[in-house]
C-alpha cells in the first residue's frame, strides 16, 4: 500500500509540475495579450497580473515544494482552474482584438470596392469573355455613376491589359444608341440601369447582352489616367448666370440658370466659413488629452462596407475628452457643395461625394466648416442594425409621434432595437422639414449609443461586438486610440455632455456635376447657420 500511495505521489508530482509550467505559458500569453490590447486601465492591468503571479506561486508551493499527497491533489486542481480560466480570457479577447485591428487603422484614400457594373456587347457580338473584348471600342456615360464607369475602364484596361479605346457619351440614351448602331462595340453601364435601357430605349432589348458583371477594387484618385481616351465632344453650353454664395447672403431658393441640359451651375467658389487655425494641441494622435474631430459616414446600402455608394449621412462629431464633451453637427444630404478634386468650379450634392471616396466626403466638409477632421468612421445599414443589436437595443429621443418601416414611435424616448433605429434614422417623409429632422433623429441615435456604451452592456459580448463590427465598420482610428479611450473611461467612469446642431439649408433645383442630364433637388446651406455651427466646434475644442 506504502509503495502505491508513493507511486500515486510520484505521478501526481509529475502530472502537477506539468500543469503548473501550462498555467505559467498562459498566463504569460494573457499577460502578453492584455499589453498589445491594452483596454485596462493600469490599476486593473496591475490587479490582474498580481493575481496571474499569486496563482503561479501557489500552484508551485502545491505542485513542487509541498511534500504532502493532499498538496499535490489540491494543486492539480488549482492548476486547472487557472489554466481554463487563462483560456477563457484569451479565447474572449484575442478574436476581439483581431477584428478589432480590422476595422481600424485604415488609412482614408480613395481606396474602394466596386461592384454592380456591367459590360454590354452587340447580341450576335462573337465575345464570350473579356478577353475577347481585347482592343474593343468601349463607351462610357457621364451623367450617372461616372467615378464607378471611369474605374471600370480603367481596370479593364490597365489590370485586365485589354489595350481598350474610350468614347465618353453625356446619357444612357446615348450610349445605347452608339451600341445600337455599332459605333463602340461594347458599353459600360451601373447594372440597375440595364432593365431601364430595355424599358425606355427603343429597340436595345434584344439587340444587347450583358457579357460579364464586374467586381474590384480601384483607387479613384487614378481613375483620370485613362489610357487612349476619346471623349465625344459636347455642344458649348450658353453662358449661366453666376449663383453667389457669399459668406453674409443666403442663396435665393430657385436661381437662374441657362436651361441648355449639359449646362452646370457655376457658382463663385467661396467658402461659408473662413478657415480658422485650430486650436493648438499637444499632439493630434493622443485622443485623451486633446480634442479631435471624427466625420461620420453613413452610406444607403445594407451588405460589405466596402461596396461604393453615396454618403447620406454627414455628420462631423467634435470630441474633447479633458471636459468630456462631444458635439455632433449633421448637415443634409442634399446641401448644394463644392467638392474639392473633383468637381472644379461646379457645385455638387454633398450625398454625392462619398462616390469619390470618403477622403473626398472630408475635404469637402473641411471646406464647408473651415476646420481640419482627424478622423472617420463609415457605417452601412447593415452595421447599424446588428450593432444596435449587440447592445441590446438603445434609447433615442423622438420629437414627434409618427409611423415608419412598420414601426412607431412616441414623442419622447423609445427603446430601439437594431431594424427599429434603422427605420427611426432614415425616415423624412413623416416630417415637415424633411431631411433637416432626419438629420437630426440620426444624431439622437449616435447619442443613444454612445449613452449605452458607457455603461456595463458593452462588456457583456465585448468580443461578439468587435467581430461584428469588423466586417461592418470602416475607420482610421487606430486600435491603440480606440483602447486609450476604453482605459480612460473604464478608469474615470465619468459622464459626458452631448449636444447637437443642424446646419440649415433652403431647398431649390439646380444641375449637379454627377448627374448632369437634368435639374436635381438641392439644399442651398444657410450661411449664417453654417458659421454657427463652427463656432460650436470652436468652443467645444478650446473646453468652453
Amino acid at each position: 500500500m506504502k509503495k502505491e500511495l508513493v507511486k500515486v505521489g510520484k505521478v501526481g508530482r509529475i502530472i502537477g509540475i506539468a500543469l503548473l509550467a501550462i498555467q505559467v505559458i498562459a498566463a504569460v500569453g494573457v499577460i502578453l495579450l492584455l499589453t498589445a490590447f491594452p483596454l485596462l486601465p493600469a490599476k486593473y492591468m496591475a490587479a490582474v497580473i498580481g493575481a496571474l503571479v499569486i496563482a503561479a506561486f501557489l500552484s508551485l508551493e502545491l505542485n513542487v515544494i509541498c511534500k504532502q499527497r493532499k498538496c499535490v491533489i489540491l494543486g492539480i486542481v488549482w492548476a486547472v482552474i487557472w489554466i481554463v480560466l487563462c483560456i477563457l480570457i484569451i479565447g474572449y479577447l484575442e478574436p476581439a482584438r483581431q477584428a478589432l485591428k480590422k476595422v481600424t487603422g485604415q488609412v482614408a484614400t480613395e481606396t474602394m470596392h466596386i461592384e454592380g457594373i456591367s459590360v454590354l456587347v452587340s447580341e450576335d457580338d462573337p465575345a464570350k469573355t473579356l478577353q475577347d473584348t481585347k482592343g474593343y471600342v468601349y463607351g462610357i456615360q457621364r451623367a450617372e455613376e461616372y467615378a464607378s464607369c471611369l474605374a471600370a475602364a480603367q481596370n479593364l484596361s490597365d489590370v485586365q491589359q485589354l489595350s481598350i479605346t474610350v468614347k465618353e457619351y453625356e446619357f444612357y440614351d446615348d450610349l445605347a444608341a452608339a451600341l445600337m448602331s455599332g459605333e463602340i462595340q461594347a458599353m459600360i453601364a451601373d447594372s440597375s440601369y440595364v432593365v431601364l435601357l430595355e424599358e425606355y430605349v427603343e429597340g436595345f432589348e434584344g439587340v444587347s447582352r450583358v457579357l460579364e458583371e464586374l467586381s474590384f477594387d480601384t483607387d479613384i484618385k487614378l481613375m483620370e489616367n485613362l489610357p487612349t481616351p476619346s471623349p465625344v465632344p459636347t455642344p458649348t453650353p450658353t453662358p449661366t448666370p453666376t449663383v453667389s454664395l457669399t459668406p453674409s447672403v443666403t442663396p435665393d431658393a430657385t436661381p437662374s440658370v441657362s436651361p441648355e441640359p449639359t449646362a452646370v451651375a457655376n457658382p463663385t467658389p467661396t467658402p461659408y466659413c473662413t478657415p480658422f487655425p485650430m486650436p493648438t494641441r499637444k499632439s493630434t494622435t493622443d485622443i485623451t488629452n486633446n480634442y479631435f474631430t471624427v466625420y461620420f459616414s453613413g452610406i444607403d446600402r445594407y451588405g460589405a462596407i466596402t461596396v461604393r455608394s453615396r454618403s447620406d449621412v454627414n455628420i462631423v462629431m467634435t470630441v474633447n475628452p479633458l471636459t468630456k464633451h462631444i458635439l455632433l453637427v449633421t448637415i443634409p444630404r442634399d446641401a448644394y457643395v463644392l467638392i474639392p478634386g473633383v468637381s472644379g468650379t461646379s457645385y455638387d450634392k454633398l450625398t454625392h461625394a462619398g462616390i469619390y471616396g470618403v477622403k473626398t466626403s472630408m475635404k469637402t466638409l473641411e471646406q464647408v466648416y473651415g476646420i481640419t477632421i482627424d478622423y472617420y468612421v463609415r457605417v452601412n445599414f447593415s452595421s447599424v442594425e446588428k450593432f444596435v443589436d449587440l447592445l441590446g437595443g438603445v434609447d433615442v429621443y423622438s420629437a414627434y409621434d409618427f409611423s415608419a418601416g412598420g414601426y412607431s414611435y412616441k414623442k419622447g424616448m423609445n427603446h430601439v432595437n437594431g431594424k427599429k433605429a434603422l427605420a427611426f434614422a432614415r425616415e423624412r417623409h413623416s416630417f415637415a422639414s424633411g431631411d433637416h429632422q432626419r438629420g437630426k433623429d440620426q444624431m439622437e441615435l449616435i447619442k443613444g449609443v454612445i449613452a449605452k456604451m458607457q455603461t456595463p452592456a458593452v462588456l457583456n459580448d465585448f468580443s461578439g461586438i468587435m467581430s461584428t463590427i469588423a466586417d461592418n465598420f470602416q475607420t482610421n482610428l487606430t486600435m491603440e486610440q480606440l483602447a486609450s479611450l476604453c482605459r480612460m473611461q473604464l478608469d474615470s467612469g465619468a459622464s459626458w455632455t452631448i449636444d447637437t446642431y443642424a446646419v440649415a439649408t433652403n431647398g431649390g433645383s439646380n444641375y449637379c456635376y454627377s448627374y448632369k442630364g437634368a435639374k436635381l433637388y438641392v439644399g442651398y446651406i444657410v450661411g449664417d447657420s453654417v458659421r454657427e455651427a463652427t463656432s460650436k466646434m470652436r468652443d467645444v475644442m478650446n473646453g468652453h
